[in-house]
């Protein structure tokens, strides 16, 4: 009797042991074989951050080896992932639907969950003397290509409305509110924390436009540009602005319906918004995905399936090859990048260290 029970303990271990190694092994195959990103941003050439999909539920997940493998670093919330701010390797932000606000100081090893009075919007957040500052471009969502908006602003560990936006048919009380028409699609500040920018994309000729705050966020204005006025009659894409070497570089795209082009344009500030001039173009048979400017003179802009690069600040540009389905790309310098690419099965992460030239699949 005692041998039979001393067996059936020795095979309850065994099979017990067996179990759990197997239970890892699968989850760690998930994670490195099948993953379904659909953004990731790259710190520095080991570590990032990307947001998916695990088992049907949106994940934060982190990796410490270039992208090889990923890991979930996710908070217990259970909900769909709104917005998301990475800072760094230890610092981000991911905002749920159900209006909280999860912050990490350690990887996401831990969070702090936050009730905020915005449930989607934009995050932006600056290290400015050791200390965190935010602001939340709160979104009421998008109708027939208008999208109203608040500005609200972490005082005191507390957010707190400090503008109100234009709502349709009605009266805003604050001076110059945000507009209701049109698509907010950028948000940033400045280091300085008081120069702000909201890029506005208009489904109209002519109408998309840039909006900027010098005193922190209180007050935007409409920033007049007079070399846009010759897109008056065509339609305007815009980007996110970038901040580089005390410049500003704001992407746009117009497109001629007469000619059935677009024209990617980059503008350029030296004087924190205040004014600005024409830098570079040039003309392309398709409306870009994105475009990414990694420094004062390496820009990529991309295409389905096609990613045009200049390293002179847009003297002359040079198409690349990149992976199939490539969707979104992530640089690091103008040598490191990753690209994540769509399949049937779900994404696919590829990178390279030449510039784009070539690439290597990472999963």
């Amino acid at each position: 009797m005692k041998k039979a029970l001393v067996i059936l303990i020795i095979l309850t271990l065994l099979f017990g042991g067996c179990q759990t190694k197997r239970e890892v092994k699968e989850s760690n195959t998930f994670h490195k074989l099948i993953p379904n990103f659909q953004y990731f941003q790259m710190i520095d050439r080991n570590n990032g951050w990307a947001i998916g999909e695990n088992m049907g539920e949106n994940k934060v997940f982190i990796t410490n080896d270039g992208g090889t493998t990923w890991v979930t670093a996710s908070t217990s919330a259970i909900g769909d992932i709104r917005e998301w701010f990475f800072m760094d390797s230890d610092h981000a932000w991911i905002l749920y639907s159900n209006e909280t606000l999860y912050k990490t100081e350690d990887r996401g090893k831990n969070w702090d969950a936050d009730e905020v009075p915005f449930g989607m919007g934009k995050l932006f957040f600056i290290n400015s003397g050791g200390e965190y500052q935010g602001w939340a471009l709160k979104e009421y969502g998008l109708a027939s290509g208008n999208v109203p908006v608040d500005v609200y602003k972490l005082i005191n560990n507390k957010w707190i409305l400090i503008h109100e936006g234009e709502l349709p048919n009605s009266t805003s009380a604050s001076p110059n509110p945000l507009p209701y028409e049109g698509e907010k699609k950028s948000f940033v500040f400045l280091p300085d924390v008081k120069t702000g920018f909201i890029t506005v994309e208009r489904c109209e000729p002519g109408k998309s436009s840039l909006y900027m705050t010098t005193d922190g966020r209180y007050t935007w204005n409409k920033k007049i540009i007079p070399l846009l006025s010759r897109f008056d009659e065509e339609y305007i894409s815009v980007y996110s602005l970038k901040l580089v070497d005390g410049e500003i570089i704001w992407p746009i795209s117009a497109f001629d319906d007469v000619r059935g082009d677009f024209e990617e344009v980059f503008l350029v500030s030296k004087d924190n918004g205040n004014s600005w001039k024409e830098k570079a173009s040039f003309v392309s048979k398709n409306s870009p995905r994105e475009v990414y400017v990694v420094d004062e003179e390496n820009w990529y802009v991309l295409f389905e399936d096609e990613l045009f690069k200049t390293n002179n600040g847009g003297n002359t540009w040079e198409k690349l090859n990149i992976p199939q389905g490539t969707f979104q790309i992530q640089f690091i310098d103008n040598k490191t990048v990753w690209a994540l690419a769509s399949t049937s099965g779900g994404t696919n992460l590829f990178y390279s260290e030449n510039g784009g030239y070539t690439w290597d699949k990472k999963f």
